[in-house]
């Protein structure tokens, strides 16, 4: 497990939510790899820093209007997340099942 994925974890956990389905999200500006995470009510991002520990958020899964995958060229896949008005891609090298797995519980129109 990653640090962002122990960020994460313990964000959810402080929360008092606990986790649904999570995946490791890879790249970024500063090379290393994030976490994405859902729970009952929120959809749940960390993202390493260039200082310190991950950084987290999340948002209410209210605010999701729709999610996506395709599949990448090298392997892994890239999520598209509709959030209110905007849409945010994040790669993962997750595997097929696992990704279908986060866009079912998502539990949102595909887009």
């Amino acid at each position: 497990m990653s640090a962002a994925e122990d960020a994460l974890l313990g964000a959810v956990t402080r929360a008092g939510e606990t986790v649904l389905v999570s995946l490791p999200l890879t790249g970024g500006v500063l090379g290393g790899g994030g976490a994405l995470a859902v729970s009952a009510l929120s959809v749940w991002l960390a993202q390493p820093q260039l200082l310190g520990g991950a950084s987290t958020a999340s948002v209410p899964r209210t605010e999701l209007r729709a999610a996506s995958a395709r599949r990448t060229r090298f392997g892994g896949h890239v999520l598209e997340l509709e959030l209110g008005g905007g849409r945010i891609r994040l790669g993962t090298r997750a595997d097929a099942a696992d990704v279908e797995e986060l866009l079912r519980v998502l539990d949102v129109p595909r887009g």
